[in-house]
């Protein structure tokens, strides 16, 4: 391979391992000796055992083949242009899998013709890990360092399988393999796998022991022997700690201190022996275990001062910071033990000899003095000596920086209770001023570390509400500050301290003036208008409290945890406008996919619309206004509940969370209900679009129910029902064609959802005969309305062609007055067609018909009506109208009952149609209408007197009928003397 040459040692370990694994299986004599056909010589009467051996070995091939497949997909994966790494660790677990069944079938079989073939992909594979490692392929955003780690697991094991056959008499081969379980473990280790790290190398422990059984061996053998057992159990001391086992960690660095190995390893061995101890020891100490600590860094200490001679900048930092550590162990245990304070001085001396501006060594060593009573302005002066002798060898600045830094710790640690600000600004100007002195320039990092320590005290302070010491350290910080003007924040940043300090005594101007200052280095910073926002909050200055938190929420560094801040000092002091409008920039932010930290959302939505309801006051405008924030606060809510369904389906979540998001659907909905009526008992309209707009919020959080019950479908039934009123009455009170057109199409949308949703509640059983009755009751009177909403829908956007048939029978009965209602519509609308209304008042007579006790007059006024209908359409085809009539009249059940002003207004158009016929000459028509007009005298009070003026008896004798005209137009006079009157005239 191309990297070959970037694997140093472990490459050469990996290749010769190959080599070994060649000579060891190629070897005829190698192989007779093994007795690798012993079963096939001797089995000559045993055909069972040979067929069960090349079972076995066609076994072992196809496992080679599923594994070569396996390794070449990786290859190919892994220089993708986008690295699916998931697949990458699935592919190289299924190999490891394979490669395990390998082995086992190999030793079971003591067949190993195959091993040359698993070791070469074995090399292949850890040289990939390396090639990755070097070339940064698997940094990709979709892998990590655990992807090398296990490049190196599957390449180890594949070696291992592939120098099985050898491994018992190869010693070297065994060292090898040992080093290659150990880098596998420091890998896992550096991943923070300690399980994994633990898992591989007790797997090597069959390697150890090979290991450990070599006697003859020369010093360089011996070397490499030492090394792979030092590190092998220096990594298992480290993982077997990492899991609370500390019995094996003692153990195993047990071993690896022997002097039989030290005296044989290089110092490379000795710096992870280090390394791991000060690793444990250090962790050991920040898990309170001071003894354990105590003993892994001596451990670490006696190491690099005995086996390490050349000390570098690396080992004096390991060396300092175990003697740190170790120094504030023993002070822990001073108390117990006064001896334990004399080591922790020794160990801060030593440290100090080695770093002498050990800065946490001082502290230490301050702490001691500390404890001995020792006077800390001595120690300032000598500090003072010893800087002022360093400063005349400029190459010493490193060691007067450190020892600056030293002196400000003393300041900080001899603090009394009556501290002169004026002796302590002194101190840090003297201390400051040898660099204006001395004309040499002291470092940033110095002066930060010094600002460090004031700040510190300052802090330290306020944690213990002595804010007016607080205050004054921080005022000494910012002084050191003012000379630096490219460190705005940090000053912005003490500016603010010091405001807080002036707030809680309550000095609001100071603080004030305090934020200004701050403002001077960041001008739009959110913790400069949070202390504005809380100083406005203190003065009850809500419009300027409001203001600062809205800049607070646009401003630089915003986190979300101001926020709740000021929303819940709005609510500790009642501010109920500031607290809604605090709770607006949570929703806000939480729209935009910032997170705010311990923020029940659904929770505070409820709060916004309870608050936001409560505060329904003012003019129209404004309350229109607030309605509509309500409104957008369900939807909102709705969305959150529809994405939180969506991602319970992809996790399962526990019952409590499914009950909660239950309790939650429920108070929305409700809510939304019932504020919905709340709006239409207050609408000064006959509708409110707001309750609209609530009524179908509240049908589609039905809609979010896991479960469809009766209860659920009645509910959604009536939301359904009481927005379509809403739309259609609204609709009745626009100005606007277009939103009159927009509400009659939404109207007669919700009608189909109505119109479905019974059809789903037809389907569904009921349990009791009562139930059944009362909800066909309540859907009947329900859909008897739907059906007019809908017919005055479909009237108003002149939806004609479907108007022809929309008066049709339905599968219940429908009361004529309903029908009549659609007539009403139809005839006072100017456009509507003739069919229409024709069709429509037929389906009205109909039901006027079948009905047990038909209502004549009833009857006669709406076929009258059907009469005018077919007459301006075609005078000729009302004929059979009324003839329908005289039918009517002569039947037994409407004798005397059909409303004689009816009958005369029947009689009075036929002889007037027959009158037009005769104007025109068409004798044959006008004489037929003419006859119809005396049949219906018959039916007439003294209609026999008219029916004896009336000439035809005589025959066709134009002059007769002329006369007869002339009397007929006498009859009509009298008819309008009795006030006849007509409900829709001609």
């Amino acid at each position: 391979m191309s990297n070959k040459s970037d694997i140093d040692n472990v490459s050469d370990s990996l290749f010769f391992l190959r080599n070994i694994t060649n000579r060891a299986l190629g070897s005829p004599t190698s192989t007779t000796n093994s007795g690798e056909f012993a079963l096939s010589l001797q089995s000559n009467d045993s055909h069972d055992k040979q067929t069960n051996l090349q079972a076995i070995v066609s076994r072992l091939r196809k496992l080679i083949e599923v594994i070569s497949a396996l390794v070449k997909d990786i290859h190919e994966k892994l220089y993708k242009e986008l690295l699916d790494a998931r697949s990458i660790l699935d592919s190289l677990n299924e190999i490891q899998r394979n490669v395990e069944k390998f082995s086992n079938l190999q030793q079971t079989a003591q067949y190993f013709e195959l091993a040359d073939e698993i070791d070469e992909l074995g090399v292949g594979i850890w040289n990939t890990s390396i090639a990755l490692k070097t070339s940064g392929v698997a940094r990709g955003p979709d892998s990590n360092d655990e992807m090398i780690v296990l490049f190196r697991q599957v390449g180890f094991v594949m070696i291992q399988a592939g120098a099985g056959a050898s491994v018992n008499t190869e010693i070297k081969s065994a060292i090898k393999l040992l080093s290659l379980a150990n880098k596998v473990g420091k890998g896992w280790l550096d991943c923070g796998r300690s399980d994994k790290a633990d898992e591989i190398l007790r797997s090597a422990n069959t390697l150890e022991d090979t290991v450990l059984s070599w006697q003859e061996k020369s010093a360089k053998e011996q070397q490499s022997r030492s090394t792979a057992l030092v590190v092998y159990y220096a990594y298992r001391a480290e993982a077997a700690w990492k899991l609370t086992n500390s019995h094996v960690a003692n153990l195993m660095i047990q071993h690896a201190t022997e002097k039989e190995y030290l005296d044989h390893v290089t110092i490379k061995e000795i710096d992870i022996l280090c390394q791991v101890c000060f690793t444990i020891g250090h962790q050991a100490s920040r898990e309170g275990k001071v003894n354990e600590a105590i003993k892994w860094l001596r451990k670490c200490h006696e190491l690099i001062s005995d086996r390490i001679s050349q000390i570098n900048p690396e080992r004096i930092k390991i060396l300092t910071s175990t003697l740190n550590i170790l120094a504030t162990c023993y002070l822990k245990i001073s108390v117990h033990d006064e001896s334990n304070l004399d080591l922790a001085e020794n160990a801060v001396n030593i440290c100090l000899e080695e770093d002498p501006g050990n800065v946490l060594a001082t502290s230490l060593k301050l702490k001691i003095m500390k404890q001995r009573n020792f006077d800390p302005v001595l120690f300032e002066e000598g500090m003072d000596i010893l800087i002022e002798e360093k400063l005349s060898d400029i190459r010493k600045i490193e060691f007067i920086e450190k020892a600056i830094v030293a002196k400000f710790h003393i300041l900080g640690n001899s603090e009394s209770e009556n501290l002169d600000l004026n002796d302590a600004i002194r101190n840090i100007d003297v201390t400051l001023g040898f660099e204006q002195r001395h004309g040499i320039i002291i470092g940033h990092k110095t002066k930060a570390a010094c600002q460090l320590i004031l700040w510190q005290k300052g802090d330290q302070n306020y944690a213990n509400q002595r804010y007016d010491r607080a205050k004054k350290w921080y005022e000494i910080a910012y002084k050191s500050l003012a000379a630096n003007q490219a460190d705005g924040r940090n000053a912005a940043i003490l500016q603010r301290k010091i405001a807080l300090c002036h707030l809680e005594d309550h000095a609001l101007a100071d603080a004030t003036e305090a934020i200004r200052q701050a403002q001077l280095h960041e001008h739009n910073s959110a913790a400069n208008f949070y202390i504005l926002f809380h100083i406005a909050m203190e003065k009850r200055q809500i419009v300027q409290a409001i203001q600062h938190l809205h800049e607070m929420c646009k401003g630089d560094e915003f986190h979300g945890n101001m926020l709740t801040m000021a929303a819940h000092e709005a609510y500790q002091k009642g501010h109920k406008a500031v607290l809604i409008e605090a709770l607006k920039e949570i929703l806000d932010k939480h729209e935009m996919g910032e997170d705010i930290a311990n923020v029940d959302i659904f929770v505070l939505l409820r709060c916004l619309i309870r608050m936001t309801y409560n505060t329904l006051s003012g003019d129209e405008m404004e309350r229109a206004s607030l309605k509509d924030c309500i409104c957008g606060y369900f939807e909102i809510a709705l969305n959150l509940l529809k994405s939180t369904d969506n991602n319970q389906d992809k996790i399962d979540d526990s019952i409590q969370q499914k009950r909660a998001l239950l309790k939650d659907l429920e108070w929305f909905f409700k809510t939304a209900w019932n504020m919905g009526l709340e709006f239409c008992q207050h609408a000064k309209e006959d509708s409110d679009v707001f309750s609209i707009q609530l009524f179908d919020i509240a049908y589609k959080f039905l809609n979010e129910y896991p479960e469809e019950t009766l209860e659920h479908i009645n509910r959604k039934r009536l939301c359904i029902f009481t927005s379509l009123c809403g739309k259609l009455f609204l609709s009745r009170q626009q100005n606007s064609i277009a939103q009159k057109r927009d509400l009659l199409h939404q109207t007669l949308a919700s009608v189909d959802q109505y119109k479905k949703l019974k059809k789903t509640l037809g389907k569904r059983k009921r349990s009791t005969l009562d139930d059944i009755q009362e909800n066909k009751s309540t859907a009947q009177s329900d859909m008897i309305l739907i059906i007019l909403f809908e017919f005055e829908a479909k009237i108003k956007l002149g939806l004609w062609n479907e108007l022809l048939t929309a008066a049709e029978a339905y599968d219940f009965e429908v009361p004529s007055r309903i029908f009549e209602r659609m007539a009403e519509l139809l005839i006072s609308e100017n456009e509507c067609p003739s069919t229409v209304i024709s069709s429509t008042l037929q389906v009205l007579l109909n039901s006027i018909t079948k009905r047990k006790q038909v209502d004549i007059e009833q009857f006669s006024r709406w076929f009258r009506m059907l009469i005018i209908t077919s007459m301006v359409k075609d005078k000729q085809a009302s004929a059979q109208y009324f003839d329908q009539a005289l039918d009517i009249l002569n039947q037994e059940c409407s004798k005397k009952k059909y409303p004689e002003e009816e009958i005369q207004w029947l009689m009075v158009n036929a002889w007037n149609y027959g009158i037009d016929y005769y104007s025109v000459n068409d004798f044959i028509n006008a004489k037929k209408w003419c006859e119809t007009a005396i049949a219906f005298c018959r039916f007439m009070e003294n209609g026999l007197l008219y029916e004896e003026e009336l000439p035809f008896s005589t025959g066709n004798n134009p002059k007769v009928l002329k006369l007869s005209f002339s009397k007929l137009i006498s009859i009509q006079g009298y008819f309008v003397q009795k006030r006849i009157q007509y409900i829709y005239g001609e």
